[in-house]
């Protein structure tokens, strides 16, 4: 974070983030906190519950296909600790750091496609590292790192074929040696002796029938291994490897020369000292209890080796995740608890750790969301109970806006179809944000909402549809949320009493139905009638609405079907996909605009939201309105267009009729490429528009020329390093008589700026990664509120949404 000022502090309250939808893309189990991947940066989470995201690491230009903590023996809590980060780039980071603290430590380079996977070891806490990958260009490389020196020691080219997965495990008695496990789209797992001058392989385990997922080792001791392995033919097989070294005779004198054992095969390592190991492999255990592929597998972390290899976890795309333990009567791996969801609208499990401690176990699903359970032993029965955990936007983040009483709480539109509600959880003199609810679930991609008025709980959303749709709060999101955030509503409460309890989506539709408390209650009557499988309610069930009494934030099952706000409204008038939305200060009055490429197409609607009927077509822009912003005295609309001219039009809310006050024209000499974004001062004297030409332009409200050659107000226009896409004024004046506004660029960084005809511009600083976006930054909104400390919301292309903190002193 760059900062040329004293007197400012900045902090991140809040950054809501997914993790990316692929295997791999999570680790926790191997180092200090939990990492994950969000879009192309590393998500690094705080070390205690609920385990929010602190910060977020970028150094990649293309999506994350892997995350994982390099591993090694003896962890040291004060030395540094590094993690890689796998690109579809066809780059690999290698990150160096510890508490919250990390940089890019070195880039390896290499690859001709997408890096699919990656396994690294440290021989020591200041030892050379190891690291193996694997990428879609059908090779496995293993690299050496030493300090800052990257050497490539080994290409493995599999042809036709490509590495799914890879494991890189050191040799305890010889340490300058290690066995990689490389599982290949044959559906068999290779086992490599890799030194650094030498790769062999030694190996190859066979029995899976379908791509193997997952592989993970655990030592019992230095010479027994166990290795397990998942994949999509629904089988976890774990396998024993015995080392028959010269040193030692402990293997032979411990077996039962009379016990029955399956068939075993073996291989020799050769060291260097022309001495060698023999190693029996013997198929172990065959683990059956999932219906569908399994993709995620980790042993229980075990430091001690007391209880190695007894338990072992496995998460399935049928959206269960399993505890196996070794049960020493039955002598087998048995099902000793089972987490996970039982219908619903979504796909299974990508991947699983155990925390660090093994007291948590954690899966990531099909959408990004996290799933977090405590691990809880009774005598000897285990519970798992679900936790609270971050979630967020698992795609591009369009619009974000404050509810408009007092900010109570924050909305966010995504391009995954998805509308959320993000709010304060306090307890115990704790506070933390978290996603609260999930207004609209929607088959379109989600591009623009609003609140309308400041009086009621009333949104309204745009997608890539041609329809505006208007949503109400049910009674059941009011009674929690004031549980939750201990915010009083009772007011909204009273006025929610003819309100329905919530909603949930028909079979086949787009639209959140409506459900009474009288309904709920009949929806277990009519559910036996709608069994019948011949027709269209037996084939396709709706997911009833359940109304639940929430102290805390709710997990993702119950977003996904319980927090749905009902749709009171439909409003049909654009030819196209809707792109922004605005709504004025009272809420009598929504705007909106669509794509366009003529100037019908381009028209404002304005729609009076007590009919729902269109007030006025403004048809004065050529191309597609991008954004529109209300005055706070909503006497003045203002909107920015695609064809470089931003057009301000009166608003007369008593007789509902509006019409061009004034307007640049669009070969105008002030911004000679698109305006993106607009907003006014908080007493309405000024306005200002930021474009693709890296330009910030400040104007009078009240100055009008008669000719569209309006003229800009500041003595030095403002010229920033990118494209300007978001802009906003904060809601008072700073250090007495400035205008406080802040910029979103089109690389992710924010600045911070003060403003008067004075004066003119002066930076105050600017938010940059770890804690600020790394992509484009979609939309920023101040929190309506009057204290010195200014919270600012955004949204951004990187699939987050953060809240900062701005202390000015």
């Amino acid at each position: 974070m760059a900062n040329n000022s004293t007197d400012i502090q900045i902090g991140v309250d809040y950054i809501s983030a997914a993790c990316n939808c692929c295997p791999h893309s999570l680790d926790w189990q191997n180092g200090p906190r939990l990492i994950y991947g969000v879009t192309n940066s590393v998500a690094l989470c705080s070390d205690t519950a609920p385990f929010s995201v602190r910060k977020t690491f970028s150094g990649h230009q293309g999506r994350l296909n892997c995350v994982k903590w390099i591993r090694r023996e003896q962890q040291n809590s004060n030395s540094d600790h590094y993690f890689l980060s796998a690109s579809v780039d066809k780059t690999i980071g290698l990150w160096k750091g510890k508490n919250e603290d990390y940089v890019k430590h070195v880039t390896l380079t290499g690859h001709q496609n997408s890096v699919t996977t990656a396994d690294g070891y440290q021989l020591s806490p200041t030892g050379d590292i190891y690291v193996a990958s694997g990428s879609a260009d059908s090779t496995v490389k293993l690299w050496h790192i030493s300090d800052t020196t990257v050497t490539c020691l080994h290409t493995l080219d599999f042809k036709n074929g490509f590495a799914i997965t890879l494991h890189l495990v050191p040799l305890d008695n010889h340490k300058d040696m290690f066995l990689l496990f490389v599982a290949t789209d044959k559906n068999k797992v290779h086992i490599y002796q890799v030194s650094n001058s030498i790769i062999e392989q030694v190996f190859v385990l066979t029995g899976h029938e379908d791509w193997i997922r997952s592989i993970t080792v655990q030592k019992t001791t230095p010479f027994q291994w166990f290795v397990g392995t998942c994949a999509q033919d629904n089988y976890v097989r774990i396998w024993q490897l015995s080392f028959d070294d010269k040193n030692n005779n402990n293997n032979q004198t411990n077996m039962d020369p009379l016990a029955l054992k399956l068939k075993r095969s073996s291989f020799s390592l050769k060291h260097s000292d022309q001495s060698q190991t023999n190693v029996e492999v013997e198929l172990y255990s065959i683990l059956l209890g999932h219906e569908e592929a399994i993709y995620g597998l980790c042993w229980y972390p075990n430091t001690d080796r007391k209880k190695a290899a007894t338990t072992i976890l496995s998460a399935s795309m049928d959206k269960s995740m399993v505890l196996w333990t070794f049960d020493d009567n039955q002598k087998m791996y048995i099902d000793k608890a089972r987490v996970g969801e039982i219908g619903g609208n979504t796909l299974g499990f990508y991947g699983c750790t155990f925390s660090p401690c093994g007291s948590y176990i954690l899966g990531h699903g099909y959408e990004g969301a996290l799933h977090l359970w405590r691990i809880e032993e009774i005598d000897d029965r285990i519970n798992l109970i679900p936790q609270v955990i971050n979630s967020g936007h698992f795609s591009t983040v369009e619009d974000c806006c404050w509810d408009k009483h007092s900010g109570r709480y924050l909305l966010s539109v995504s391009t995954d179809k998805t509308t959320r509600l993000h709010a304060e959880w306090k307890r115990n003199e704790m506070i933390s944000w978290h996603e609260i609810g999930r207004p609209q679930i929607h088959g379109y991609e989600m591009k623009c909402l609003t609140f309308i008025g400041s009086n009621q709980q009333r949104i309204v959303s745009g997608a890539d549809e041609k329809i505006l749709r208007i949503f109400d709060a049910p009674k059941n999101f009011l009674e929690n949320f004031a549980r939750i955030t201990k915010i009083n509503v009772d007011e909204d409460i009273q006025r929610a009493q003819s309100l329905p309890e919530g909603a949930n989506v028909p079979a086949l539709g787009l639209s959140n139905k409506a459900i009474f408390d009288n309904e709920e209650n009949q929806a277990t009557t009519t559910a036996s009638i709608d069994d019948d499988p011949m027709t269209v309610d037996g084939l396709y069930k709706e997911g009833f609405f359940k109304a639940n009494v929430l102290n805390e934030p709710p997990f993702e099952e119950h977003l996904l079907q319980n927090t749905l706000w009902p749709e009171i409204q439909k409003l049909y008038g654009h030819g196209y996909e809707l792109i922004a939305v605005a709504s004025n200060p009272s809420g009598s009055i929504i705007a909106s605009s669509c794509k366009a490429s003529h100037q019908n197409d381009a028209a404002i609607i304005l729609w009076n939201t007590t009919t729902w009927k269109p007030i006025v077509r403004l048809a004065v822009h050529q191309l597609t309105v991008v954004r529109m912003a209300f005055s706070n005295d909503g006497q003045y609309l203002l909107s920015v267009s695609r064809d470089r001219s931003w057009s301000m039009f009166t608003i007369d809310e008593t007789n509902l009729q509006a019409q061009l006050y004034k307007r640049i024209s669009t070969n105008n000499p002030h911004h000679k490429r698109i305006i993106w974004s607009c907003s006014f001062s908080h007493d309405d004297q000024y306005f200002i528009t930021g474009a693709r030409d890296q330009m910030i332009h400040i104007w009078r409200v009240k100055d009008k020329s008669n000719d569209d050659n309006e003229q800009p107000c500041e003595k030095n226009p403002l010229k920033l390093i990118d494209s300007i896409t978001a802009l906003t004024f904060a809601p008072q004046l700073i250090q007495n008589d400035k205008y406080f506004v802040v910029a979103g660029l089109d690389n992710g960084t924010v600045f911070l700026y003060t403003w008067n005809e004075q004066v003119s511009w002066q930076q105050l600083t600017s938010i940059t990664p770890p804690i600020g976006f790394h992509l484009t930054v979609n939309h920023l909104c101040f929190r309506p509120s009057s204290s010195t400390t200014h919270q600012l919301a955004g949204c951004s292309n990187d699939g987050t949404v953060r809240i900062f903190n701005i202390l000015l002193s």
